[in-house]
């Protein structure tokens, strides 16, 4: 476009053509395929046909000036897909350490799976990921998810948009090393745990950022209550939706969540049994992890387990939740009495609502210290990696409008925060000291 506007005639025929497909063939070789690049992709060999077939080479002025004025025109607009959906960068971990990872199968023999094709009939099992400080040896960093083949087409239809959605993130690359080396001694572990429908690395960022402080970092897929899990061996154990129809009645679906979160709650402990287990399932790693030292979170049902699990198992020192899901506890766990510290982080639509009210008379009722935050301009997504997704992420509705470069560094700071004063004797300052305008923060207890 810009040859003819500054010489007045077209290159040398053949040469618009060979640049494009040079140019499209270096960026498939060296970036890889993106779907939002397929317009580019199209006007870049558009270009170099047409100038190709061309018998036209010498532009009279106004060609000169309205070939590049109208062309640029079009190449910004064929350029918004890609700008609107880069592939998304995880912030580097926050901490000073490495970050290793590895995955596990846990089978409970003691426990039939009440969901999936097979209920009741079958031993649960589980896909589970830890990530633990290391040195820098392994191998290098691999995609955020090593399923986004299975999760990416069932994220992107549940967010409304075509199966291939989500498919560029395929490049985006987390922080842990598998087969690291981990670093001597043992470290506090801390428990995190999905919502309904989620899947284990859906808040990567925090559980690498969490592991490089000095955390044994463990999730799992809570099979057939995660939005899709694949096992070590290759089985696929798709969500069930008989868990929690959308059409139930509300003390239907109190008792089907209670089901589930109960399920979930048992999983943790599952976990927590395995890594004390002499063997234990998780090999030579079991030996860094300090069970004596256990903290727990999550987002919604995910929050509601991490406290239902706290409330329940003297291991556990502390827990937090992002909008946990409380309303399906029992009464005989709610009312149960408690010093557990507990920091409860709601983003603006959980604001005063039922389960909100609940929660709050669980801050209340404990004897321990309870941290309740409020985070103004957020969504429920805002507490995952949906941030990160795409500058343009409000505008297609899987944010808040609080941006990501104000909710990610209050995320780090509230829940390390919270884990170094429970299970590091920390001073609370990390906490306390409240430097964001959009964080409402009340100390109870």
């Amino acid at each position: 476009m810009a040859w003819p506007a500054i010489f007045g005639v077209r290159s040398r025929r053949g040469l618009v053509l060979a640049g494009s497909l040079g140019i499209v063939i270096a960026q498939l070789l060296l970036e890889g395929f993106r779907w939002q690049l397929v317009p580019l992709y199209l006007v870049a060999l558009a270009l170099g046909f047409g100038d190709l077939l061309s018998m036209e080479r010498k532009l009279p002025w106004w060609r000169r000036v309205s070939r590049p004025a109208l062309g640029l025109i079009g190449v910004g607009m064929m350029s918004l897909p890609p700008a609107s959906l880069p592939v998304p960068s995880l912030p580097a971990p926050t901490g000073d350490l490495a970050v290793g990872t590895a995955t596990f199968e846990l089978t409970f023999a003691d426990r039939l799976d009440p969901y999936g094709p097979e209920a009741g009939t079958i031993s649960r099992r589980l896909a589970v990921q830890v990530w633990y400080p290391a040195l820098s040896d392994g191998r290098d960093p691999g995609p955020w998810t090593p399923d986004l083949d299975l999760i990416g087409p069932r994220l992107s239809t549940r967010l409304g948009f075509p199966g291939f959605f989500l498919s560029h993130t395929v490049y985006t690359l987390g922080h842990g090393r598998s087969l690291a080396s981990p670093l001597p001694g043992s470290f506090p572990v801390i428990l995190y745990s999905h919502d309904l429908a989620d899947f284990r690395t859906v808040a990567l960022n925090q559980l690498e950022a969490l592991a490089s402080r000095g955390y044994f970092v463990v999730a799992a897929d809570h099979a057939y209550l995660s939005l899709v899990s694949r096992l070590p061996d290759g089985a696929v154990l798709d969500f069930d939706p008989t868990a929690l129809a959308p059409d139930l009645d509300e003390a239907a679906r109190l008792d089907r969540g209670r089901d589930a979160e109960e399920v979930m709650k048992d999983d943790l402990v599952g976990i927590l049994d395995a890594l004390a287990a002499e063997p234990s399932p998780f090999g030579e790693l079991a030996g860094h992890a300090d069970v004596g030292r256990v903290g727990a979170y999550g987002r919604g049902m995910g929050g509601g387990v991490a406290v239902w699990l706290c409330l329940t198992d003297s291991r556990c020192r502390g827990a937090a939740g992002f909008n946990p899901w409380v309303e399906p506890l029992p009464d005989r766990v709610a009312a149960e009495p408690t010093s557990l510290p507990t920091m409860f982080l709601r983003s603006s639509e959980a604001v005063g609502t039922a389960n909100d009210g609940r929660l709050r008379g669980l801050a209340e009722r404990s004897d321990g210290t309870a941290y309740w935050i409020g985070v103004a301009g957020t969504q429920s997504n805002d507490f995952v990696m949906a941030p990160l997704f795409s500058p343009v992420a409000e505008r297609l509705g899987m944010k808040g409008p609080i941006a990501a470069e104000r909710i990610i560094p209050i995320i780090d700071r509230f829940l390390a925060g919270f884990f170094d004063h429970t299970l590091l004797d920390a001073g609370a300052a990390a906490i306390e000291r409240n430097p964001f305008p959009e964080v409402s923060l009340e100390i109870i207890g």
